[in-house]
């Protein structure tokens, strides 16, 4: 007969305790016991106080215990049930994300702290596992102490061999007794007996600076009579890599909600630039009609102001725009090239005028500089990233007191950007820790401490450094160092609309077809362009093509890129294949936020795109340049 194969012990039973009065957070508690399968618990439910201390002493492993009850509130909760059973594992389960009360919960005892919002399965059970470890520590501990004046030798094996760290400090803060994990821990592999603790252990996890490394502690704290004296107990565990493990998991949730923004800002400015390109085209026709009612002799100089000031507000919003869209958008952000580090940060100050306007005045001391090897995206990023900072670092509401000056100047083969404010200033504890992701000396909200580490990797993947001085109180100088492009040629940078003149003669009278399914944008070009030339217009891709098929006699055809029937690339590819003529009298319009297949047909066919919204004289000079390229034809045959 053979011998039945041998099979592991099962897993104890928890006996669990939860004094809970939302019956839906009770029910989360029991998915998440549910969900572990090898783990095993009996769970009883009370919701109030009294109830739960009636059954307190009924011996449970773990009492996990809401600290907002009908009939309790707070820490006091946790007295009531420490005076019912002293010796009972608590875990507060609470909605309470509160720094402050965590430690203070800590402090009183209590095995751990867990807030219900962030809470799963796999950090329940490990609370509760700790929680029984750890008492079931406790009270060998203490029993070993009692026994200790009779057999104290026994008493140090017993410590000396547990994994974590104890340590054991009198009423002034000199150790007494350290075993050999806490040694290693706390001081180097060397003795700390008899010295002052070299740490300063805070209940809960603790971040130290130990032998040039970066360690997080979990602290533990227990009330004990040490050799007659009163002492107190500390256990110490290491859990650097649980932490550094949470930290990575929580950086790659920001990196998709910086991604998320990216994207955001890449939507946005395209559905604002529809809708202003037919803005800034009605407001160059006005432009029009008021110089020739003026010509007529008709009295328009009290239109003259609020026409220029819109006008002007207008082009301002172009610029946001398009300085959001560089911002957002993926090819700039990967592409490096030579960059004008000026135009650079006036996109950045533009961006952050917002919260610049009520902070601080800025002052520019942009010299005439070489371009820069980097990418416009990212470096704008940088600055946008750079004068946050310095607009956070000042309070509101004393413009006239604080300044933030912008400076650029050559300094041999690179050149050199400064951001300086007369801000806060950074105490200098925490200078060395500024590039560290997740660092943050703002207030809760106000960042999540990933800008300058980021700043810090786009600087560096261009070829630069990056350096702060501060001084607290004073004020903090940001100092951005870039290597000058080896060629002195600059990529073309947007500009801002400028109005067209009616003194500038067109070529000739050509035949235009626009293409586009915003109405008003139809309406606004058409006016634009009719009084030189012949204007038709089709709303989608597929209407042109009917058009077309009827008559193919255009000069020019305007088209836009991102259309709900047929968009430009398709009506393109149609060109192509059908009348192969019309493919060379195609100009593209778009408002940006495109996909990567738009992008890489832009990117080919970049000397005929017109960026909404479309600078009337540009646009004009366009079709000229057409045209003329078109009368020269014969004369190259």
């Amino acid at each position: 007969m053979s011998a039945e194969p041998s099979r592991a012990p099962p897993a104890p039973c928890f006996r669990l305790l939860l004094i809970e009065d939302s019956a839906i957070a009770a029910s989360v508690v029991q998915s998440h016991l549910d969900a572990v399968p090898w783990q095993r618990a009996e769970l009883a439910h009370e919701e109030t106080l009294a109830a739960g201390l009636a059954r307190v002493n009924e011996g449970w492993d773990v009492v996990l215990l809401d600290l907002s009850l009908p009939d309790g509130e707070g820490l006091e909760v946790v007295e009531r049930v420490r005076a019912v059973d002293p010796h009972v594992p608590i875990v507060v389960l609470t909605g309470h994300d509160d720094v402050r009360l965590a430690e203070r919960a800590l402090g009183a005892s209590v095995q751990d702290y867990l807030v219900k919002r962030g809470l799963d399965a796999d950090t329940l059970w490990r609370a509760i596992r700790y929680a029984v470890s750890r008492q079931q520590l406790l009270t060998q501990l203490a029993r070993a102490m009692a026994e200790a004046r009779e057999n104290e030798a026994n008493l140090h094996q017993l410590i000396a061999r547990s994994a974590d760290g104890v340590i054991v400090l009198d009423p002034s803060g000199t150790v007494l007794f350290a075993n050999p994990a806490a040694e290693s821990l706390l001081g180097d592999g060397r003795p700390v007996a008899g010295r002052s603790c070299p740490a300063a252990l805070c209940a809960g996890e603790t971040s130290l600076q130990i032998g040039g490394q970066q360690v997080v502690l979990d602290v533990r704290w227990v009330d004990v009579d040490w050799q007659g004296r009163p002492s107190r107990m500390a256990l110490l565990r290491d859990v650097t890599g649980r932490r550094r493990a949470e930290e990575l998991r929580s950086r790659l949730e920001r990196s998709e909600r910086l991604a998320a923004v990216g994207q955001l800002a890449a939507g946005v400015a395209h559905e604002i630039n529809n809708p202003l390109a037919y803005v800034v085209a009605n407001l160059e026709l006005l432009a029009r009609e008021v110089r020739r009612l003026a010509g007529k002799g008709v009295a328009t100089e009290h239109l003259a102001q609020p026409l220029a000031d819109a006008r002007q507000g207008a082009a301002r919003v172009v610029d946001i725009v398009g300085d959001l869209g560089v911002f957002a958008r993926a090819e700039a952000n990967e592409a490096i090239g030579p960059t004008d580090v000026n135009a650079v940060i006036e996109s950045a100050l533009n961006i952050v005028h917002s919260q610049m306007k009520h902070r601080a005045r800025v002052v520019r001391e942009l010299a005439s500089v070489a371009p820069v090897s980097g990418a416009e995206g990212r470096l704008t990023q940088v600055f946008v990233n750079l004068l946050i900072n310095a607009a956070q670092s000042i309070r509101e509401g004393r413009v006239a007191d604080n300044v933030v000056e912008v400076r650029t100047r050559d300094q041999g083969r690179e050149v050199v950007a400064e951001i300086v404010d007369s801000g806060c200033g950074v105490p200098e504890e925490h200078m060395h820790r500024l590039f560290e992701p997740f660092f943050t000396t703002k207030r809760a909200g106000e960042g999540t401490g990933l800008g300058l580490a980021i700043c810090r990797n786009i600087v560096e993947s261009c070829g630069g450094t990056i350096g702060v001085s501060s001084e607290a109180g004073v004020g903090t100088c940001v100092r951005v160092r870039l290597p000058a492009w080896a060629s002195a040629e600059l990529a073309p940078r947007r500009a801002s609309p400028a109005p067209a003149r009616d003194d500038e003669e067109p070529a000739r009278r050509a035949r235009i077809l626009i293409v586009d399914d915003e109405p008003l944008l139809l309406r606004a070009l058409r006016g634009l362009l009719e009084a030189s030339h012949e204007v038709v217009c089709a709303r989608s891709g597929r209407e042109a093509q009917r058009t077309l098929r009827l008559d193919a006699n255009f000069d020019v055809v305007l088209c836009d890129i991102v259309m709900q029937e047929g968009t430009g690339i398709e009506l393109y590819e149609w060109l192509e294949a059908e009348l192969p003529a019309l493919v060379d009298r195609v100009l593209f319009m778009t408002g940006g936020g495109t996909s990567e297949v738009s992008r890489r047909f832009l990117s080919a066919h970049g000397g005929r795109v017109l960026p909404k919204p479309i600078n009337p004289a540009e646009l004009l000079r366009r079709i000229d340049a057409l045209l003329e390229a078109r009368a020269a034809e014969p004369e190259r045959m």
